[in-house]
Order: C-alpha cells, then structure tokens, then sequence
C-alpha cells in the first residue's frame, strides 16, 4: 500500500491520512509504528533503545507522520523490519555481537535489498512441515556476500510466513477483480 512516493509522503504528513491509513493492519498498508514492532511484529524481544540503535548504525530509517493532535510519530517500512528481523536472527545463529552482523548486513546492501525488494513473492509460500527449520550460520558467514543473502533470505521466508500475510483481506478498493 505504501510507496515511497510524493502521494506517499503527503500522507505521512497530512494527520488525517495518516490517521486513515493506520486504521488497516500493518501487512496490508506495509507499514509499521513502533508500537506495532514492539508487540510483537519481530520474533526477537524489540525496545525502542534497540531500533534507535540499528538508525543510528544506517541498518533502518525511520518515516516520520504527523499526529493529529500535534506532534510526529515513527514509521517503518516493511523492508527496514525485516532487515530488524534479519539483524536478530543473524545475531542469534552467529552469536556474533549485533554491531558485527549489523555491519554485515550494511555492507552488503545491495546484495540484501535485492533479496527484500522480493518479499512479496513469498506471500501464502509457507514453509514445509509443521515448523520452518532453525536459521543456521556457518563459519565466516559475516564476510560472504552471497551467504549474507542467502541467509536474509530465509529469515525473510520465515518472517512472511510467521506473519500469514495471506490471511489478511485486502480492503475492497485494494481487491483486483
């Protein structure tokens, strides 16, 4: 739903817009608050010290809307939250410190961005058998290109299917006849 257009960002800007496009879940409009991320969109515990923390290392940047009753609120695009998700995930099967898989996933930007401008293809693909398999890391992972995507990839699979996107319905002017 949200393109990062001029039409985009006037409704950002604009209160009731924004106001009107929140009222739809965040798989449908593509965007998250940050309220959204720390009830859960991400399967790793998120605090708001933790997403100002990936800004400031260049991993995510925030939108920013206006409140109707003054004042500005941050939003995220799906891209940035699964690059969240694949920060955490890349920590977990690495154990390697967030700053180095962070540092990985920006170096390797291209090559991730690639991966995630595709998520939308992966919508109602779920994973075979009753449970995705655990992300694994190899030796070395944090300095490979292609296993760096590789691996935002399936973390990326595992995001969309955990997220049962397909189950979402669309709102009637969003439906293709």
């Amino acid at each position: 739903m949200l393109a990062t257009s001029d039409r985009a960002r006037f409704a950002l800007k604009n209160p009731a817009s924004l106001g009107a496009m929140l009222v739809y879940d965040w798989r449908v409009r593509g965007l998250l608050t940050d309220a959204e991320i720390l009830a859960g969109a991400v399967s790793w515990p998120v605090t708001t010290s933790l997403l100002r923390q990936l800004q400031r290392q260049g991993l995510i940047r925030a939108l920013h809307g206006v409140r109707a009753r003054g004042g500005r609120m941050r939003l995220w695009v799906m891209g940035d939250v699964m690059r969240v998700q694949a920060a955490l995930d890349l920590r977990a099967a690495t154990r390697a410190p967030l700053g180095a898989c962070v540092q990985a996933l920006v170096t390797f930007d291209d090559a991730v961005s690639a991966v995630l401008d595709d998520w939308r293809s992966q919508i109602g693909a779920r994973a075979q058998g009753a449970a995705a398999p655990a992300l694994t890391a190899r030796k070395g992972l944090l300095s490979d290109r292609d296993g760096v995507a590789g691996f935002v990839a399936a973390s990326m699979r595992q995001f969309v299917a955990r997220q049962a996107f397909e189950t979402v319905r669309q709102p009637a002017f969003l439906q293709q006849s």
